[in-house]
C-alpha cells in the first residue's frame, strides 16, 4: 500500500491538484489530508507533498508521519512556506531542516544554493490542461491569492481568484493573458509553464526562489510592462522531465 499525504484544500487550487497520485500511476494509493493524518504508514510507503509544507505549521505533522518509521518516504516538490523575518529570527537551518534528513527521497521545488541537487518542481507541471493551445486575449489578467491579495480592481480589469475550483478554467485564463500579475505561487508558476511574462507581488520566501525569477512588483496595484526577456525557454519540459526523472527513481526504490 502507498500512502500519500498533502493539503486537500479545495479553496487553494494548487495545494488541491500538486499531489503526484494525479499523474502517475503507483498502483494502489490510498491519499489524505496532512494534516493531523492518522494513515499506518510504519513500514509502508509514504509520498509527502507537493505544496509548501517546509512552515512550521506543517512540521510537526510531517515528523509525525516520519517517525513512524514507514519503509519508503519521499518529498515530492515541497516548497518553503514562510516570511522573511522567520530567517532573520531562527538559529536554526530554515532552508535544510533536519527533519528532510528522515526521508529517502528528497524533492524541493525551490531553486536554491547548495540544495540544487534536490531540486523537483511541483507535479502539476504534469497536467494534461498545459498540452492544450489558447488564445491570448488581453495583455494583462491578474490571479490573485483568495486571501492575501490586496488588489483593488479598475473598471475593465480581467482577474481570477485562487479558490477556483476547476484546473482547466484557471490554465484557460491564465494562458489568456500575455502578462499575468499574481501574488499567487501557482499562479506564477503555471503561468511560466505556459510561457507567460510573469509579474508577481512578493509576500513570503516561496516567491524568492523560483528557478526562473519573475519580475517583482512593489504592488499588485502597479501597473506592469511587458517584457519578452521574461519568459522561461522550454520551462514545460524542463519541469516535466524533473518529475518523470523523480518518478523512475521512487519507483525503483518502491518495487525494490
Amino acid at each position: 500500500m502507498l500512502y500519500e499525504l498533502h493539503r486537500k484544500t479545495p479553496n487553494n487550487i494548487g495545494d488541491y491538484w500538486c499531489n503526484p497520485s494525479r499523474y502517475f500511476n503507483f498502483g494502489e494509493v490510498k491519499s489524505g489530508e496532512l494534516v493531523n493524518n492518522k494513515f499506518p504508514v510504519t513500514d509502508q510507503s509514504v509520498i509527502i507533498g507537493g505544496g509548501g509544507l517546509i512552515h512550521k505549521k506543517f512540521q510537526t505533522d510531517i515528523e509525525k508521519i516520519l517517525d513512524k518509521k514507514p519503509k519508503l518516504s519521499a518529498l515530492w516538490g515541497i516548497g518553503h512556506n514562510f516570511g522573511r523575518k522567520h530567517v532573520i529570527k531562527s538559529g536554526e537551518n530554515v532552508y535544510y531542516p533536519d527533519w528532510i534528513n528522515k526521508s529517502q527521497l528528497i524533492g524541493i521545488r525551490d531553486w536554491i544554493e547548495g540544495y540544487k541537487k534536490y531540486y523537483v518542481p511541483c507535479v502539476s507541471c504534469m497536467h494534461s490542461a498545459f498540452d492544450k493551445t489558447y488564445e491570448t486575449k488581453h495583455d494583462i489578467v491578474y490571479f490573485l491569492h483568495a486571501y492575501k491579495s490586496n488588489f483593488i480592481p479598475k473598471e475593465n480589469d480581467v482577474c481570477m481568484k485562487n479558490n477556483e475550483k476547476d484546473f482547466n478554467k484557471v490554465i484557460k485564463f491564465l494562458a489568456s493573458g500575455r502578462t499575468i500579475v499574481t501574488d499567487s505561487y501557482h499562479g506564477a508558476y503555471w503561468s511560466q509553464l505556459l510561457g507567460k511574462d510573469v509579474k508577481i507581488v512578493s509576500w513570503s520566501v516561496k516567491f524568492d526562489h523560483m528557478k526562473y525569477p519573475p519580475e517583482v512588483l512593489d504592488s499588485i496595484n502597479t501597473a506592469p510592462k511587458f517584457s519578452k526577456t521574461n519568459v522561461p525557454k522550454n520551462y514545460l519540459e524542463e519541469c516535466r522531465t524533473y518529475n518523470n526523472n523523480f518518478y523512475k527513481k521512487f519507483m525503483e526504490k518502491y518495487n525494490d
